[in-house]
């Protein structure tokens, strides 16, 4: 038996990228140098880590548990990796080891023969009645409806926090893309077109999908990292994103190539190397500069126009982890050195500096209307910054790490919403700094938000494979759509299409206003005899809360206001 430190380096890689670590398997694969190893790494299973460390645990119970004479010793005391093993045995378990005595050791204390976890993570295959639990929506749920508004910046929001109400339905017609043959981790729709999207996986390759047809094409079209040779090692797409035009498209890799594409998927071109994994990449508002943020600490602003790099900083003494456009010529960078810095394009200093957070910053986001920067940290707080006054709020609520911050796209408002690895999405009041809701229907680490463009929905993806589909308005749950794997990305589209990465490969999406809709119309025409007027639905914010107060609580309640529906010969008619 032969144990390398590359095997087992590999089998610590793997555990980190699929407990959703990606930031630390990234650092890890780095310093370890495994993707430099001899030979290509083989595609072990899941849970590779867990099982071999399982086994090894088993063993170590029996060798500690066997008596000279090859007889069993009684011990109900857990078995554990770390701490001293101390054996006990509680009083009733004596008669029961009677009774069964060919019960093995591990089984009488519990072990766990086919499934494990660790923080929360299950990191092996589920039980039947596991997996069908997750599939359920919580529909019965019986908590008081919410009647907290999005606020406005100019009014006092309520100081209080709510959990939401978990309500909605399954959504089970959603289309699956299935051309990538490694883990999806991340998705984009054009801005240019709402029925582009791109994907980026861990095969070496991003893609572009024309989903304008019925039968999109099988593969889309692939936009490759690497030769395409057999023997050639894939290599990790980590970030994908398009300019504000929706005409170009920028692809960055683990080992440090980024491309630029057309929305045909037309190679523009290839930037100059680094020799170093690319976390984050942004454009600016006008699309002629790309902002790269890298594991070793730098970050690089690139000229579109020529192809060159303008600037290579030094910006964090640790890696890189965020980076996030002001206007077209600002930007901030957050890293694992617990700081924040605000750069100028053309100076080598920041300009500001923002401490506060007590461990990693994982995300930034700056306020639709420039006003706030808002800041996730592993130390499970949500800060508000401001160029003005430094700290503006410090939004403490998550129990564990939070992974993602994104703001309401209106400018006029100021409300934030954040993912945490404790399986719930916050709402916050960035004016006041309350929270105006929990939203709770994950059951693991919520990695991934995205809001719709009018503002009314909030998307959020989770290790649980769900996708859930929230009200902002009221923090009820509308749809939820259950994946065969962990949801990596999550991502609205301009006109109410949903797209989700999944760790298994695939790329799935569906149309949210036409499901919603095509319910509503029917159930409010068949309870109340009104139809609505042409034109009327999308315009308007009257017809638009008939509309959602029916998806939420049904016929009963829609019915009931029919008398007033009358009150809009505008928007509604008699049949």
């Amino acid at each position: 038996m032969v144990l390398k430190s590359d095997d087992v380096n590999y089998l610590i890689y793997r555990y980190l990228k699929e407990s959703g670590f990606l930031h630390s398997s990234y650092i890890f694969q780095f310093e370890s140098q495994i993707c430099k190893s001899d030979g290509e790494m083989p595609n072990v299973e899941p849970g590779s880590l867990i099982r071999v460390l399982q086994k090894g645990l088993q063993y170590m119970d029996v060798e500690t548990h066997l008596n000279e004479d090859g007889t069993a010793r009684l011990c109900t005391a857990p078995f554990s990796l770390v701490g001293k093993h101390v054996c006990s045995v509680q009083p009733d378990s004596r008669a029961a080891a009677k009774a069964s005595p060919s019960k093995s050791s591990a089984t009488q204390r519990g072990y766990p023969l086919e499934t494990s976890s660790h923080g929360g993570h299950t990191l092996v295959h589920d039980t039947k009645e596991k997996q069908a639990a997750v599939r359920s929506v919580a529909d019965d749920d019986d908590s008081m409806q919410m009647d907290i508004d999005v606020p406005d910046t100019e009014k006092e929001s309520r100081p209080m926090e709510a959990k939401s109400k978990r309500r909605g339905q399954t959504i089970d017609s959603a289309q699956v893309l299935q051309g990538h043959s490694a883990s999806v981790y991340s998705c984009a729709w054009s801005p240019g077109s709402a029925s582009v999207l791109a994907t980026g996986a861990g095969d070496g390759t991003a893609r572009i999908w024309d989903l304008s047809g019925k039968s999109p094409e099988r593969d889309g079209i692939v936009l490759r990292h690497d030769t395409g040779a057999e023997a050639e090692p894939q290599v990790d797409i980590t970030s994908i994103v398009w300019n504000e035009q929706g005409t170009l498209l920028a692809t960055a890799s683990f080992n440090g190539q980024l491309r630029v594409w057309s929305s045909t998927g037309e190679p523009k071109q290839a930037l100059r190397q680094r020799r170093a994994p690319i976390i984050a990449m942004r454009w600016n508002r006008k699309g002629s500069c790309l902002l790269s943020a890298y594991l070793d600490g730098y970050i690089a602003l690139w000229d579109m126009q020529t192809g060159q790099m303008r600037h290579e900083l030094r910006a964090h003494s640790g890696c890189v982890l965020d980076v996030d456009w002001l206007d077209n010529t600002t930007f901030a960078s957050c890293g694992n050195d617990k700081a924040i810095r605000v750069w100028r394009d053309g100076e080598t200093q920041p300009i500001r500096t923002f401490s506060g957070h007590k461990s990693d910053i994982n995300a930034i986001k700056w306020h639709p209307g420039g006003k706030y920067l808002a800041s996730a940290s592993d130390d499970g707080s949500v800060k508000i910054w401001s160029l003005a006054d430094s700290l503006v709020h410090d939004l403490i609520g998550h129990s564990q790490q939070v992974f993602m911050v994104k703001w309401l796209p209106r400018a006029e408002k100021a409300v934030l919403a954040s993912a945490s690895f404790d399986s719930t999405i916050r709402v916050w009041d960035a004016q006041s700094g309350s929270c105006l809701r929990v939203l709770d229907a994950h059951s693991k680490a919520v990695d991934s938000l995205s809001f719709s463009s009018d503002g009314r929905y909030l998307a959020s993806g989770s290790f649980d494979r769900k996708v859930c589909i929230w009200s902002v308005k009221d923090g009820l749950l509308f749809k939820s759509y259950v994946a065969d794997d962990a949801v990596h990305d999550v991502q609205w589209a301009s006109k109410g299409r949903v797209a989700a990465a999944i760790a298994n490969s695939q790329v799935v999406h569906w149309g949210v206003d036409l499901l919603l809709l095509s319910t509503a119309l029917a159930g409010i025409r068949r309870s109340t005899g009104f139809k609505f007027n042409s034109g009327s639905i999308t315009d308007n914010e009257t017809a638009r809360a008939y509309i959602d107060k029916y998806l939420l609580f049904g016929e009963t309640a829609i019915s009931i206001a029919a008398s007033q529906m009358s009150s809009y010969p505008k928007y509604f008619s008699k049949e």
